[in-house]
């Protein structure tokens, strides 16, 4: 078997760590859907579903791979409940 480069196992740990940090993110998803839902409220703010998903998208633009992932997910369970909804 041949031996891998320190890069080569490198990038083969990011890759991993990425995919763990998008998985372990994905089951936050409630969290923010609550969390949005909440900032709306707090703000006096009507909720519908266009507000909702503006900020859950810019929940989605942070820095943090883990919140980007529950937010990526947020958004895309938002989006099936919504088209469920129109069936």
């Amino acid at each position: 078997m041949a031996q891998k480069t320190p890069e080569q196992l490198a990038r083969e740990f990011e890759g991993r760590k990425a995919k763990g940090l998008a998985k372990g993110g994905a089951a936050f998803w409630p969290n923010i859907i609550a969390n949005a839902v909440l900032k709306l409220t707090a703000a006096k703010a009507e909720i519908t579903v266009a507000t909702l998903s503006e900020s859950i998208a810019k929940e989605a633009e942070t820095g943090d791979a883990t919140r980007k992932a529950g937010a990526t997910e947020a958004l895309a369970r938002l989006r099936q409940a919504v088209a469920k909804g129109e069936d």
